[in-house]
């Protein structure tokens, strides 16, 4: 798509900035020149996708490839998605706006089932067909891999082969296949035999797919073989080691809000706990750390290139990572590129493993609050799901956070676990109560969270039923009224959601069709509340003739065919069910990165085995910490422009933009004192979004020692495209800039501004408009009182002098719409240029 065709696009969509595609450590690459040209799709909005760590992995890792170029793209807001239709523009990815039809592999990251209408959108977007029997040669190959491919089939359908399990552990082997089948012109069947030889590669025409009648039922039941008897089940693809190579060192920083904003860092993948409900802790297994070492030579580098402040330690089971203790004392102990102290943020932690040591090793730096996951609140239940801690660990464990300055406790409990009773429910609101007691303080606040079980496949419970969402709200219901505590907050999971969620975990192949009706329907971005219709849903499953309340409400029986048999996960179905058996009756099993082995039949013990990393003993001495400064600060004003795409970023978005800037370039902001230090940086008075400028300015602390042109150089090296450092100045201290006058350049289509409609207002006394105030009022205003001059250059271009008047600033495209009574479509599309204060030379 070309510049002039998005930029007009971009003008009438929220948060135009997920569209751009120019964001810091995006990799730049010329297509032609590549022997494969691949988008790595996100099926869900720009905001989660750029937070999810496995698309920066397999970005890094195939882009490191000098014959290879992986773009991005994400799923488009409702209004963008309606934009690209009216305008007949195709979906396009990020980084060079090709469309997606126009690459050799689209490959989809199927990580939430409720995402699976997003991925029909985007094919739509694109022209290309749904079904992978409908596309020829003249289409890119549909692939897709992720955690919700471990129950391919309810998407089967759609993709011309799958990837189970570690990307980076198949996928640049499925691309080298990729590029030698393109160089032999041979058709696409022969690609489709020669990549399903790959270990975790599913190809689903190599499978048919039978209906059977469960005896003494109306259930019927899709069951899954191989063609190819030779190779009747997908084995999962494992990285053996986590190695840096494969680690996003520079990983692209995104615009907007991201819902993780700050340096992701992967310590450990997998986790042996076993708790019984939960998926990844088999479908990742065996553990493997990283070192400490790695893990800071990582975050030293990382910091540097991102200008990130903040770390966040991804693990399944953080505080299982046996160098924990040695990794936070090396990166709290140093600080960023700028001499920022980093904060470290944990994600939800086992009680008991936290110990009052290491949270006080951590208490002195930024606090980013503090979650544990009791999962249930009686220890009976907590041993039927085996999650392996007791009441007093979690006692223990929150009474400290209190007693070491956290303020925010955030507490995880599920509904409908396996043979929960109402003593159950009783002993959530006992064990909040008690927590709560532990702290009299009123800014003390625990957050208690609530959400449906939902039986997972390849779980030890995924035979189980789960509850209706009749009773997962009658549950809810009662936990509000018992739990209307001071000092408590209750939120929960949609039970609509969770429902939804659930028939799509243990569909089969016939929800294909389902999906396809439901998104002709006008289903879109189902895991967002705000977007999911449950009615829309209901309708297209009683006209697909499927039982609604069967298919995820029935309980399995153990020796019936699953829809996901075929796939190997590398644990035994042997296991699961014995682990089930010991569920019923309440009986543990150890970890057993701690004691035996569990017989879970993961490992072979000479490639794949659990890669633990133990604690340095003292004789090794501490870990190397990351680098500290100190310095004198003095005040700069920097006056910039804001051009092209960077008009599109909104004022916040411009501020988190120039302060990771700094800290890339090594240029330290002077911090405020108190509990939560912030930069001491001020921006000039926020221009509306989409406007250019040539004549920004803020006004910011750093080290004496830093010249004005060193400041200059620096930061344009760091600044996104469309920003640009003018002048570095000593500051001092004026009047306030709002109510100064500046000078725009206004441009539209041709004959829209008329010479005498401006005469007719130049000699006019007064001309009253009506302004809307920032809490929303109307005002009444005189605009001959804000505009000190128009100039007409042509009847599509000119320019306008506006002053402020005790703070009230009007904006230039609201002035020219009413001077030349422009249409509400005409001012929106005026394009607008701030060219420079009036007291300055223009």
């Amino acid at each position: 798509m070309d510049n002039t065709t998005i930029q007009g696009i971009l003008t009438e969509v929220n948060q135009p900035s997920r569209y751009l595609g120019t964001e810091v450590n995006r990799v730049v690459k010329n297509p032609s020149a590549m022997d494969l040209h691949m988008v790595l799709a996100y099926p869900d909005l720009y905001d989660i996708g750029t937070s999810h760590f496995g698309i920066q992995i397999l970005y890094a890792l195939l882009n490191k490839r000098e014959n290879i170029y992986a773009e991005r793209v994400f799923a488009p807001a409702p209004d963008m998605e309606v934009l690209l239709k009216e305008r007949e523009q195709p979906l396009f990815s990020l980084e060079t706006r090709t469309p997606l039809s126009e690459f050799h592999v689209v490959g989809f990251s199927l990580l939430y089932e409720l995402n699976y209408t997003s991925i029909l959108t985007m094919l739509d977007l694109a022209d290309i067909p749904f079904l992978a029997q409908d596309r020829d040669a003249s289409h890119p190959l549909v692939i897709g891999g992720g955690p919700c491919a471990f129950n391919p089939e309810p998407v089967a359908d759609f993709f011309d082969f799958l990837i189970i399990g570690d990307g980076e552990e198949a996928l640049p082997e499925v691309a080298d296949v990729i590029i030698a089948w393109r160089k032999s012109g041979a058709d696409k069947e022969a690609l489709l035999t020669e990549v399903a030889r790959i270990d975790g590669v599913y190809v689903p025409s190599h499978f048919e797919v039978s209906y059977e009648e469960l005896p003494g039922t109306e259930t019927t039941l899709a069951v899954v073989k191989a063609k190819n008897p030779e190779k009747p089940r997908v084995k999962r693809a494992i990285v053996s080691d986590l190695t840096r190579d494969a680690f996003p060192e520079k990983p692209v920083i995104p615009f907007g809000k991201p819902v993780h904003d700050r340096l992701r860092l992967e310590i450990s993948r997998g986790c042996t706990r076993g708790c019984r409900f939960c998926q990844a802790s088999m479908i990742y297994r065996p553990v493997r750390e990283r070192s400490v070492e790695d893990l800071l030579a990582i975050s030293t580098e990382s910091l540097v290139t991102t200008g990130y402040s903040d770390i966040s330690l991804l693990s399944l089971s953080t505080g299982d990572y046996e160098q924990l203790p040695e990794l936070i004392q090396g990166i709290t102990s140093g600080c960023c590129a700028d001499g920022e102290k980093v904060a470290v943020s944990l994600p939800s932690i086992r009680a008991g493993r936290l110990t009052a040591e290491l949270m006080e090793t951590i208490k002195n730096v930024r606090k980013t609050g503090f979650t544990i996951a009791p999962e249930a609140g009686t220890q009976r239940l907590r041993d039927v799901i085996n999650k392996g801690i007791s009441e007093d660990d979690i006692l223990k464990t929150v009474k400290n956070a209190f007693s070491l300055g956290w303020t925010t406790i955030k507490l995880y409990f599920m509904i409908g676990l396996p043979t929960e009773t109402q003593d159950d429910l009783q002993g959530i609101v006992d064990l909040v109560r008690t927590l709560r007691g532990f702290s009299r303080k009123k800014r003390d606040i625990i957050n208690v969270s609530i959400s449906t079980f939902i039986p997972k496949p390849h779980s030890v419970f995924q035979w189980e039923g789960q509850i209706t969402r009749a009773e997962a709200w009658e549950k809810i219901s009662w936990l509000k009224e018992n739990l209307r505590l001071p000092g408590v907050n209750l939120k929960w999971g949609s039970t609509e959601i969770s429902w939804l969620e659930g028939i799509w975990s243990r569909g089969d192949r016939r929800l294909g069709t389902l999906l396809v009706r439901a998104w002709e329907k006008g289903c879109r971005l189902d895991g967002w509340s705000e977007y999911m219709n449950l009615g829309l849903w209901k309708e297209a499953v009683d006209e697909e003739g499927l039982d609604w309340g069967g298919l995820c409400q029935r309980e399995r029986g153990l020796d019936e065919p699953l829809a996901w048999d075929h796939i190997d996960s590398g644990i035994s179905k042997a296991y699961l069910k014995k682990e089930r058996a010991r569920a019923l009756t309440a009986v543990l099993t150890p970890d057993c990165r701690y004691g035996d082995c569990s017989g879970c039949g993961i490992c072979d013990f000479e490639t794949i085995r659990p890669v633990i990393r133990l604690s340095r003993s003292e004789d090794e001495g501490p870990v190397a910490a990351l680098p500290q400064s100190e310095a004198s600060f003095v005040k700069y004003s920097i006056s910039f422009s804001k051009t092209d795409n960077a008009r599109f970023f909104g004022h916040l978005e411009l501020v988190n933009i120039v302060t990771k800037a700094f800290r890339r370039a090594g240029l330290t902001i002077e911090k405020s004192h108190g509990f939560n230090p912030r930069p001491k940086i001020t921006f000039s008075d926020p221009m509306p979004l989409g406007m250019e400028s040539l004549d920004e300015q803020f006004v910011v602390s750093v080290p004496s020692n830093a010249s004005p042109d060193e400041i200059k150089d620096k930061l344009n090296r760091h600044l996104v495209e469309g920003i640009n450092i003018c002048d570095v100045k000593p500051y001092f201290k004026c009047k306030d800039l709002k109510d100064n006058a500046f000078r725009y350049k206004v441009s539209g289509s041709s004959d829209l501004f008329d010479a005498d409609r401006l005469s007719k207002f130049m000699e006019l006394n007064n001309f009253i408009i009506e302004k809307k105030g920032k809490k929303g009022n109307i005002k009444e205003y005189d605009l001959k009182l804000f505009v000190r001059g128009v100039e007409l250059h042509s009847p599509s271009q000119l320019t306008i002098d506006l002053k402020g008047i005790d703070g009230v600033v009007i904006r230039p495209d609201l002035a020219v719409k009413h001077i030349f009574s422009l249409t509400e479509d005409a001012s929106a599309h005026l394009g607008l240029l701030k060219l420079c204060r009036i007291d300055d030379v223009c």
